[in-house]
Protein backbone atom coordinates (compact mmCIF):
# COMPACT_ATOMS: atom_id res chain seq x y z
CA UNK A 1 0.00 0.00 0.00
CA UNK A 2 1.49 3.59 -1.15
CA UNK A 3 1.87 5.71 2.00
CA UNK A 4 -1.06 8.77 1.89
CA UNK A 5 0.98 10.90 3.35
CA UNK A 6 4.15 11.50 0.98
CA UNK A 7 5.91 14.99 0.75
CA UNK A 8 3.85 17.36 -1.34
CA UNK A 9 6.15 18.11 -4.30
CA UNK A 10 3.85 19.52 -6.80
CA UNK A 11 5.65 22.55 -6.72
CA UNK A 12 8.68 21.72 -6.53
CA UNK A 13 9.89 22.61 -10.59
CA UNK A 14 9.12 25.72 -9.65
CA UNK A 15 11.70 26.50 -7.91
CA UNK A 16 14.19 24.33 -9.66
CA UNK A 17 15.69 27.41 -11.83
CA UNK A 18 15.69 29.77 -7.78
CA UNK A 19 18.13 27.09 -6.60
CA UNK A 20 20.22 26.82 -9.54
CA UNK A 21 20.48 30.26 -10.13
CA UNK A 22 21.05 31.36 -6.31
CA UNK A 23 23.25 28.68 -5.40
CA UNK A 24 26.09 26.38 -6.67
CA UNK A 25 27.25 22.84 -6.09
CA UNK A 26 30.02 21.66 -3.55
CA UNK A 27 33.45 22.65 -4.75
CA UNK A 28 36.10 19.78 -4.95
CA UNK A 29 39.16 21.03 -2.56
CA UNK A 30 41.30 20.89 -5.87
CA UNK A 31 40.81 22.64 -9.20
CA UNK A 32 42.20 19.64 -11.19
CA UNK A 33 39.49 17.45 -9.58
CA UNK A 34 35.95 16.84 -11.57
CA UNK A 35 33.27 18.75 -9.79
CA UNK A 36 30.76 15.94 -9.18
CA UNK A 37 26.71 16.38 -8.96
CA UNK A 38 25.10 16.42 -5.74
CA UNK A 39 23.37 13.05 -4.60
CA UNK A 40 19.29 14.92 -5.01
CA UNK A 41 17.98 12.45 -2.26
CA UNK A 42 14.45 13.34 -0.29
CA UNK A 43 14.86 14.88 2.81
CA UNK A 44 14.67 11.84 5.58
CA UNK A 45 14.47 11.77 9.38
CA UNK A 46 17.99 9.21 10.62
CA UNK A 47 17.88 8.83 14.18
CA UNK A 48 20.26 6.32 16.64
CA UNK A 49 23.20 7.28 14.67
CA UNK A 50 26.56 6.57 15.41
CA UNK A 51 28.86 10.01 15.85
CA UNK A 52 32.82 9.63 16.88
CA UNK A 53 34.36 12.89 18.66
CA UNK A 54 37.85 13.10 18.13
CA UNK A 55 39.68 14.84 21.14
CA UNK A 56 38.66 15.33 24.83
CA UNK A 57 39.52 18.97 25.51
CA UNK A 58 37.30 21.34 26.51
CA UNK A 59 36.26 21.51 23.23
CA UNK A 60 35.22 17.91 22.95
CA UNK A 61 33.50 17.87 26.22
CA UNK A 62 31.36 20.77 25.50
CA UNK A 63 30.63 18.59 22.31
CA UNK A 64 29.63 15.68 24.24
CA UNK A 65 27.75 17.44 26.68
CA UNK A 66 25.20 18.98 24.00
CA UNK A 67 24.87 15.83 21.96
CA UNK A 68 23.98 13.99 25.06
CA UNK A 69 21.74 16.45 26.42
CA UNK A 70 20.16 16.84 22.46
CA UNK A 71 19.47 13.34 21.88
CA UNK A 72 21.04 13.25 18.92
CA UNK A 73 22.53 9.77 18.27
CA UNK A 74 22.03 6.11 19.76
CA UNK A 75 26.07 5.89 20.03
CA UNK A 76 28.73 8.30 20.96
CA UNK A 77 32.68 7.57 20.80
CA UNK A 78 34.89 9.37 22.53
CA UNK A 79 39.03 9.17 21.13
CA UNK A 80 41.59 10.82 22.84
CA UNK A 81 45.37 10.20 23.52
CA UNK A 82 45.04 10.18 26.75
CA UNK A 83 43.54 6.97 28.18
CA UNK A 84 43.72 7.57 31.60
CA UNK A 85 41.67 11.26 31.45
CA UNK A 86 39.39 9.79 29.18
CA UNK A 87 38.44 7.02 30.99
CA UNK A 88 37.40 9.55 33.69
CA UNK A 89 35.05 11.56 31.14
CA UNK A 90 33.27 8.74 29.54
CA UNK A 91 32.48 7.37 33.36
CA UNK A 92 31.48 10.73 34.30
CA UNK A 93 28.88 10.90 31.16
CA UNK A 94 27.88 7.58 31.54
CA UNK A 95 27.08 8.17 35.56
CA UNK A 96 24.12 10.56 33.73
CA UNK A 97 22.44 8.67 31.41
CA UNK A 98 19.65 8.24 33.82
CA UNK A 99 19.08 12.12 32.94
CA UNK A 100 18.83 11.93 29.15
CA UNK A 101 17.75 9.66 25.93
CA UNK A 102 19.61 6.33 26.17
CA UNK A 103 23.19 7.01 24.26
CA UNK A 104 25.76 4.64 24.52
CA UNK A 105 28.79 5.81 25.15
CA UNK A 106 32.27 4.18 24.21
CA UNK A 107 35.26 5.25 25.21
CA UNK A 108 39.06 4.67 23.44
CA UNK A 109 42.53 5.92 22.59
CA UNK A 110 42.43 3.70 19.61
CA UNK A 111 40.55 4.33 16.61
CA UNK A 112 38.36 1.12 16.03
CA UNK A 113 35.73 2.25 18.70
CA UNK A 114 34.57 4.78 16.13
CA UNK A 115 34.33 2.04 13.55
CA UNK A 116 31.12 2.57 11.14
CA UNK A 117 30.50 5.80 12.17
CA UNK A 118 27.58 8.50 10.78
CA UNK A 119 29.65 11.62 11.36
CA UNK A 120 33.30 11.82 13.10
CA UNK A 121 33.89 15.76 14.47
CA UNK A 122 37.38 16.09 14.79
CA UNK A 123 38.28 18.82 18.14
CA UNK A 124 41.63 17.66 18.62
CA UNK A 125 44.91 20.03 17.90
CA UNK A 126 46.51 22.59 20.35
CA UNK A 127 44.51 24.80 22.17
CA UNK A 128 44.49 28.86 21.33
CA UNK A 129 46.22 30.46 24.04
CA UNK A 130 45.27 34.00 25.68
CA UNK A 131 46.50 36.76 22.76
CA UNK A 132 46.97 33.98 20.23
CA UNK A 133 45.30 33.73 17.11
CA UNK A 134 43.83 30.81 15.38
CA UNK A 135 46.13 31.15 12.40
CA UNK A 136 49.08 30.67 14.80
CA UNK A 137 48.16 27.18 15.33
CA UNK A 138 48.05 26.12 11.71
CA UNK A 139 51.80 24.44 11.76
CA UNK A 140 51.56 22.27 14.92
CA UNK A 141 47.69 21.46 14.44
CA UNK A 142 48.27 20.61 10.55
CA UNK A 143 50.53 17.68 12.07
CA UNK A 144 47.88 15.99 14.18
CA UNK A 145 45.40 16.39 11.32
CA UNK A 146 47.57 13.77 9.29
CA UNK A 147 47.65 11.53 11.80
CA UNK A 148 44.43 12.07 12.41
CA UNK A 149 42.09 11.16 8.95
CA UNK A 150 43.42 8.13 7.83
CA UNK A 151 42.23 6.52 11.37
CA UNK A 152 39.11 7.99 10.40
CA UNK A 153 38.74 7.03 7.22
CA UNK A 154 40.07 3.12 7.85
CA UNK A 155 37.20 2.83 10.00
CA UNK A 156 35.06 4.81 8.79
CA UNK A 157 34.97 5.44 4.93
CA UNK A 158 31.19 6.46 4.56
CA UNK A 159 31.08 9.07 7.60
CA UNK A 160 30.44 12.57 7.00
CA UNK A 161 33.37 14.67 8.71
CA UNK A 162 33.13 17.67 10.55
CA UNK A 163 36.22 19.81 11.40
CA UNK A 164 35.93 22.01 14.47
CA UNK A 165 39.99 21.90 15.45
CA UNK A 166 41.49 25.56 14.63
CA UNK A 167 42.74 27.09 12.87
CA UNK A 168 39.18 25.71 11.41
CA UNK A 169 39.12 26.60 7.61
CA UNK A 170 42.67 25.45 7.20
CA UNK A 171 42.42 22.35 9.23
CA UNK A 172 39.29 21.54 6.60
CA UNK A 173 40.98 22.39 3.52
CA UNK A 174 43.94 20.28 4.93
CA UNK A 175 41.45 17.20 6.21
CA UNK A 176 39.39 17.38 2.32
CA UNK A 177 43.01 16.62 1.05
CA UNK A 178 43.89 14.38 2.72
CA UNK A 179 40.78 12.51 2.37
CA UNK A 180 41.78 12.29 -1.32
CA UNK A 181 39.68 12.84 -4.71
CA UNK A 182 37.67 9.75 -4.47
CA UNK A 183 35.95 10.94 -1.06
CA UNK A 184 32.67 12.74 -1.77
CA UNK A 185 33.09 16.80 -2.17
CA UNK A 186 31.25 18.04 0.65
CA UNK A 187 31.46 15.29 3.41
CA UNK A 188 34.16 16.84 4.94
CA UNK A 189 33.57 20.31 6.11
CA UNK A 190 34.45 22.91 9.02
CA UNK A 191 31.85 24.38 11.59
CA UNK A 192 33.22 27.31 10.33
CA UNK A 193 31.21 30.72 11.09
CA UNK A 194 27.88 29.15 12.45
CA UNK A 195 29.59 30.24 16.19
CA UNK A 196 30.09 33.63 14.85
CA UNK A 197 26.72 33.76 13.13
CA UNK A 198 25.14 33.27 16.77
CA UNK A 199 27.30 35.42 18.63
CA UNK A 200 26.52 37.98 15.80
CA UNK A 201 22.57 37.06 16.15
CA UNK A 202 22.93 37.32 19.56
CA UNK A 203 23.90 40.67 20.22
CA UNK A 204 21.57 42.47 17.93
CA UNK A 205 18.71 40.36 19.77
CA UNK A 206 19.41 41.20 23.01
CA UNK A 207 20.33 44.91 22.11
CA UNK A 208 16.45 44.76 21.05
CA UNK A 209 15.04 42.79 23.50
CA UNK A 210 14.25 40.09 20.96
CA UNK A 211 14.58 35.87 20.88
CA UNK A 212 17.64 35.61 18.60
CA UNK A 213 15.63 33.16 16.94
CA UNK A 214 14.03 35.75 15.34
CA UNK A 215 17.46 37.83 13.67
CA UNK A 216 18.63 36.36 10.82
CA UNK A 217 21.87 37.05 8.89
CA UNK A 218 25.18 35.81 8.16
CA UNK A 219 28.51 36.14 9.36
CA UNK A 220 30.81 34.88 6.39
CA UNK A 221 34.63 34.23 5.41
CA UNK A 222 37.10 32.83 7.85
CA UNK A 223 36.11 31.57 11.69
CA UNK A 224 38.39 34.29 13.26
CA UNK A 225 39.97 37.60 13.14
CA UNK A 226 38.81 38.32 9.43
CA UNK A 227 35.35 37.64 9.22
CA UNK A 228 32.76 39.86 7.55
CA UNK A 229 29.45 40.73 8.35
CA UNK A 230 27.01 40.56 5.65
CA UNK A 231 24.64 43.58 6.47
CA UNK A 232 22.59 43.12 3.77
CA UNK A 233 21.07 39.64 4.89
CA UNK A 234 20.49 40.78 8.34
CA UNK A 235 16.55 40.29 9.17
CA UNK A 236 14.80 40.93 12.36
CA UNK A 237 11.45 39.22 11.86
CA UNK A 238 11.08 39.64 8.38
CA UNK A 239 12.16 43.70 8.42
CA UNK A 240 15.56 44.41 6.86
CA UNK A 241 18.07 45.94 9.80
CA UNK A 242 19.43 48.35 7.47
CA UNK A 243 17.97 49.93 3.75
CA UNK A 244 19.20 48.74 0.64
CA UNK A 245 22.65 50.47 -0.58
CA UNK A 246 23.35 51.69 3.46
CA UNK A 247 26.08 51.11 5.20
CA UNK A 248 26.49 50.07 8.49
CA UNK A 249 27.30 52.88 11.37
CA UNK A 250 30.01 52.78 13.74
CA UNK A 251 27.55 51.01 15.91
CA UNK A 252 26.92 48.45 13.88
CA UNK A 253 30.91 48.24 13.47
CA UNK A 254 31.20 47.40 17.17
CA UNK A 255 28.98 45.01 17.28
CA UNK A 256 30.79 42.96 14.55
CA UNK A 257 34.18 43.96 16.54
CA UNK A 258 32.39 42.32 19.66
CA UNK A 259 31.70 39.33 18.28
CA UNK A 260 35.57 39.07 16.74
CA UNK A 261 36.95 39.13 19.80
CA UNK A 262 34.00 37.22 21.77
CA UNK A 263 36.72 34.11 22.18
CA UNK A 264 39.52 35.99 23.03
CA UNK A 265 37.74 37.75 26.09
CA UNK A 266 36.46 34.71 26.77
CA UNK A 267 39.66 32.79 27.08
CA UNK A 268 41.30 35.36 28.95
CA UNK A 269 38.50 35.06 31.95
CA UNK A 270 38.76 31.11 32.06
CA UNK A 271 41.16 29.93 29.64
CA UNK A 272 38.95 28.06 26.76
CA UNK A 273 35.72 28.46 25.32
CA UNK A 274 33.70 25.37 25.27
CA UNK A 275 30.14 25.39 26.26
CA UNK A 276 28.46 27.68 23.04
CA UNK A 277 31.19 25.79 19.96
CA UNK A 278 29.79 22.65 21.86
CA UNK A 279 26.38 24.10 21.26
CA UNK A 280 27.04 25.09 17.74
CA UNK A 281 28.67 21.81 16.96
CA UNK A 282 25.81 19.89 18.49
CA UNK A 283 22.82 21.76 16.00
CA UNK A 284 25.00 21.03 13.21
CA UNK A 285 25.30 17.65 13.82
CA UNK A 286 21.29 17.32 14.01
CA UNK A 287 21.34 18.95 10.49
CA UNK A 288 23.46 15.74 9.01
CA UNK A 289 22.18 13.42 11.00
CA UNK A 290 18.36 14.44 10.55
CA UNK A 291 18.99 15.24 6.72
CA UNK A 292 16.95 18.54 7.49
CA UNK A 293 18.59 20.87 4.61
CA UNK A 294 19.10 23.55 7.02
CA UNK A 295 21.00 26.52 5.62
CA UNK A 296 24.05 26.80 8.36
CA UNK A 297 27.27 29.21 7.57
CA UNK A 298 30.11 26.35 7.68
CA UNK A 299 33.31 26.21 5.94
CA UNK A 300 33.44 25.06 2.38
CA UNK A 301 35.62 25.07 -0.68
CA UNK A 302 34.96 28.81 -2.64
CA UNK A 303 37.38 28.78 -5.67
CA UNK A 304 35.79 30.08 -8.21
CA UNK A 305 33.23 31.95 -6.18
CA UNK A 306 33.40 35.76 -6.02
CA UNK A 307 36.65 35.86 -8.09
CA UNK A 308 38.39 33.27 -5.58
CA UNK A 309 41.39 31.98 -7.48
CA UNK A 310 43.07 29.92 -4.18
CA UNK A 311 41.97 26.20 -3.24
CA UNK A 312 40.88 28.04 0.01
CA UNK A 313 38.04 27.09 2.43
CA UNK A 314 36.09 29.56 3.98
CA UNK A 315 32.66 30.03 5.43
CA UNK A 316 28.94 30.72 3.11
CA UNK A 317 25.89 29.59 4.04
CA UNK A 318 25.09 25.87 3.45
CA UNK A 319 22.41 23.76 2.99
CA UNK A 320 23.18 20.63 5.19
CA UNK A 321 22.13 16.92 4.43
CA UNK A 322 22.92 13.47 5.20
CA UNK A 323 25.90 14.12 2.78
CA UNK A 324 27.30 17.12 4.36
CA UNK A 325 27.36 20.15 2.53
CA UNK A 326 24.58 19.91 -0.15
CA UNK A 327 24.73 23.17 -1.68
CA UNK A 328 26.49 26.38 -1.19
CA UNK A 329 24.32 29.75 -1.28
CA UNK A 330 26.06 32.76 -3.07
CA UNK A 331 24.77 35.65 -1.35
CA UNK A 332 25.00 38.97 -3.32
CA UNK A 333 27.76 40.90 -1.88
CA UNK A 334 28.06 44.74 -1.74
CA UNK A 335 31.50 45.88 -4.03
CA UNK A 336 32.96 46.78 0.15
CA UNK A 337 31.70 42.84 1.20
CA UNK A 338 33.13 41.09 -2.01
CA UNK A 339 36.60 42.83 -1.98
CA UNK A 340 37.27 41.87 2.35
CA UNK A 341 35.36 38.24 1.28
CA UNK A 342 38.99 38.52 -1.51
CA UNK A 343 41.53 39.47 0.89
CA UNK A 344 40.35 37.38 3.37
CA UNK A 345 40.87 34.09 1.16
CA UNK A 346 43.50 35.73 -0.01
CA UNK A 347 45.56 35.81 3.82
CA UNK A 348 44.27 32.81 4.54
CA UNK A 349 46.01 30.99 1.19
CA UNK A 350 49.45 32.62 2.48
CA UNK A 351 49.13 30.97 5.50
CA UNK A 352 48.13 27.67 4.24
CA UNK A 353 50.05 27.31 0.58
CA UNK A 354 53.08 25.53 2.55
CA UNK A 355 51.70 23.15 3.79
CA UNK A 356 48.89 22.67 0.99
CA UNK A 357 51.63 22.14 -1.82
CA UNK A 358 53.44 19.48 -0.32
CA UNK A 359 51.09 17.53 1.37
CA UNK A 360 49.89 14.16 -0.11
CA UNK A 361 46.17 12.89 -0.76
CA UNK A 362 44.80 9.31 0.09
CA UNK A 363 44.88 7.99 -3.03
CA UNK A 364 47.99 9.49 -4.06
CA UNK A 365 51.01 7.48 -3.71
CA UNK A 366 54.55 9.05 -2.90
CA UNK A 367 56.65 8.46 -5.65
CA UNK A 368 59.47 6.62 -4.66
CA UNK A 369 62.92 8.15 -5.10
CA UNK A 370 65.01 7.81 -7.75
CA UNK A 371 68.00 6.05 -8.15
CA UNK A 372 71.40 8.00 -8.14
CA UNK A 373 72.97 8.01 -11.15
CA UNK A 374 76.52 6.32 -11.60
Amino acid sequence: MPNLVEPDTQFREHFVDFRVAKTVNTIPYDASLPQKPAKDTPLGNHSSKKVTIVGMGQVGLGCVCAILNQDICGTLALIDISAKKLEGEAKDFQQGSAFHQHTTILASDAYDVSENSDMVVITAGVAQQPGESRLSLVDRNANIMKKIMPEVLKYSPNATILIVSNPCDIMTAIAAKLAGPDFPQGKVFGAGTCLDTSRFQALIAQSMDLDPKNVHGYIIGEHGDSSIPVWSSVRVGALPLLEPGEEPNDTLKKIHKSVVNSAYDIISLKGYTNWAIGMSTAYICKAVLNDTRTIIPVSTCVRGLYDVEGDVFLSLPCSLSSHGVQRVAVLPLSDSEKSTFQKCAKSIWEVQKPIWENLLPKSEPKEAPKPEEA
